[in-house]
């Protein structure tokens, strides 16, 4: 599934303070790209696991503690 960041960030805006994008996306854990820019990539089956792969700078702008 392919999420625009426009729709992520709204999607931020909507959850409670301090929601991780993890939680957000419902995803064991978010990887960063150096080369995405406008999108976020969420993976249902990788080795078991949902994951999504998003820009360096969201995913760091939303990251665990």
């Amino acid at each position: 599934m392919r999420l625009k960041i426009e729709a992520v960030e709204r999607m931020m805006r909507e959850r409670p303070a301090g929601t991780t994008l993890e939680e957000a996306l419902e995803v064991f854990e978010v990887f960063a790209s150096g080369t995405l820019s406008d999108e976020v990539y969420v993976l249902d089956d990788v080795s078991g696991k949902r994951i999504a792969i998003a820009p360096t700078a969201l995913r760091d702008k939303y990251r665990r503690g």
